[in-house]
Formats: C-alpha cells, structure tokens, sequence
C-alpha cells in the first residue's frame, strides 16, 4: 500500500480549520480510521494515499474549489514537508536544493518520484506522480515547490513555464498563470517546472546560519534513520514504479540510487523473501496490459525491458496464459 508522512495528510486538516471545516467531521466524511489510538484520535505516522486522497476530494467538494490542492500549495511552509523540509531550508541555492530533493526521494519518497533536467538555459523538476495520485496531490506538489522557493529566495520569482498532465478550465488556467506568472500547459505529457538555470545559483535567505546547521545535522540524523527502518522492498518498487522505460534497469542500477551495494540490497531483500527479479516482473506484468494494442509488440517489449522478443512472449504466456496476440484479439472481440 502506498503511504505518505502524517504531515502531508495534517497540514490539509489545519488548512481545512481555518476555512471554518471541522476536523472530525471531515475525517468522518471519508471513513478515516487510520489512528495509532482512536480513542484519542492520533493519527498514526503514515497514511494512505487512498486517505490522502479521499481527503482532498472532500475538501475540493466542501469548499467548491476545483484548484484546492493549489490553494494549499501557496500555504505551504518548509516545515510541512517534515525532514525533505530541512533539507531545502538548509541548503545554500536551489541546486543544492533540488539535490536533497532528489536525494531524498530515492530513499523514501512512496507517492511519486522526482526527476531533474538540465539544458545550456533552462532546467526542469518533473514529478512522476504514482498512477494512483489524484490531480489534487500533483497541484498540490508542483505549487509549493514554487511557493517554498519564492519564500526562500524572492517572492517575484517565476517559473518559465509550467505543465500538467491534467486538463484544466479556460477560468481555472489563468488563475494558474496570474499566480505562476508564467504561461501554464494543460494536456502536457508531464508534470513539470521549468525555468532558467540561472536560478540554480541563487543564494537562499537564511536568518541564521547555526540554526541552518542544525537543520542539516538533524535532517541527516533522520533520514539515516528512515533509510535504514524503511521496507527496502516499498523504495525498490517505487524506483521501478516512476521509471518511464523498464530499459536497462537492473539490480546494480537500483542498488545505486539506493546508496548500497548490490549484495546488501539483495540480502535486505531476501529478509522479506523477495528478490529482484521479482519484484522487477510484477513491474512489467502490471504495465503490459495498458502497453497492448497502443504500440507494436516489439516496441512493448523494449519498453518494457526485454532482450528480445521471445523472452518478452515466454513471460506473458507465464501471466496470462496466452500469446500476447491472443490477448489482445481477444480483448478487441469483446469490445464489440
């Protein structure tokens, strides 16, 4: 089950406070029962993304607000995102920032995954939501990395452009593009911030620079935590997860976003009686049928990382029971 820090998931009902909505019965209204102690209602360290977004759908309906997860965006603090906050809010620029970003994320990150690209003038953050995120969660994000950096460097910074994989309202747009100051892509094939790399070197505000190392200390401290408590197996599927393309993946390249050997990712492994290869076909079992039908079968193949042909066939025989062209014959037939 994909989860999310009880941070995430807070911060909503606080913000829900202050437009006059009560806690109780907003988690009531989504059959919330994720407590460490329901009898005093404590939230337990980590929530659902089903949760997650069940609570957003709510407060987009209570408030009547289609863009509520961009109105939260703009709220954000770097406190909000728990230790990734003091990750940022330690850093020296936005480059060093996007590093913890991305740093961060191979190790914990459950709900998407962050990516960075770096041409001569501009560079862009893509984020690679889980397929079960709602356009709520991916507004949310993409508007408060905006908002942090703007509290961190300039409040008139603005992106060069912006795109969203959603469609949005003619209205809703140029709400988007007044606050954004940048145009605002609807339909795009992602979801991502560009802007000009010149930003990267811009010096953040810091208030104090002993409070800035204690941050990074602290942050550090945590995260060593969280990396070596986590489930090894969660963090390899969601690495696999927000890879566009199954090419070249392999046991050595996830080891490496993961900061271990090859050897001790597979004993982690072995501890949950799992192993690479896997977790690496559940992957590729979960993709194959949206790839079907879309694209020649060598290009699914490829896609989803085959040597070649046959091994891709030998494989869907083994989870379906069938050739891949049976498969898809058979789908076409009783679509009509």
């Amino acid at each position: 089950m994909h989860t999310l820090a009880v941070h995430y998931f807070s911060s909503i009902l606080d913000y829900l406070q202050t437009q006059d909505v009560d806690n109780k019965a907003a988690l009531n209204a989504i059959s919330f029962n994720e407590y460490v102690n329901k009898s005093s209602q404590q939230l337990a360290p980590r929530i659902s993304l089903q949760s997650y977004n069940a609570l957003l759908s709510f407060a987009c309906t209570t408030l009547n607000n289609p863009l509520f997860g961009f109105e939260l965006g703009k709220h954000i603090r770097t406190a909000d995102y728990g230790v990734l906050g003091y990750l940022i809010e330690s850093s020296d620029n936005l480059s060093n920032a996007i590093q913890a970003l991305l740093n961060y994320d191979s190790l914990v990150a459950d709900i998407g995954k962050a990516q960075f690209l770096l041409n001569s003038d501009t560079a862009t953050v893509r984020w690679l939501a889980h397929p079960s995120c709602n356009e709520q969660v991916v507004l949310r994000n993409m508007t408060a990395w905006v908002s942090v950096i703007r509290q961190l460097i300039s409040s008139s910074l603005s992106p060069s452009s912006i795109s969203f994989t959603y469609n949005w309202q003619l209205k809703q747009q140029q709400h988007l593009e007044s606050w954004f100051a940048c145009p605002v892509k609807s339909n795009a094939q992602y979801n991502q911030i560009n802007f000009p790399s010149g930003y990267l070197t811009l010096a953040f505000k810091t208030d104090n620079a002993v409070i800035n190392k204690t941050f990074k200390q602290l942050s550090e401290q945590q995260l060593t935590s969280l990396k070596s408590q986590g489930c090894i197996s969660e963090k390899v599927k969601q690495l696999l997860t927000a890879k566009t393309t199954l090419q070249n993946c392999n046991l050595l390249g996830i080891a490496n976003a993961l900061n271990v050997t090859p050897r001790t990712l597979q004993r982690r492994l072995k501890k949950q009686s799992l192993t690479f290869a896997q977790l690496l076909e559940k992957e590729r079992k979960s993709r194959v049928v949206n790839l079907l039908g879309n694209m020649p079968l060598t290009e699914v193949s490829n896609i989803l990382g085959f040597t070649d042909q046959s091994s891709f066939n030998r494989a869907f025989m083994r989870w379906h029971n069938c050739s891949p062209l049976k498969f898809i014959k058979g789908n076409i037939q009783n679509q009509k």
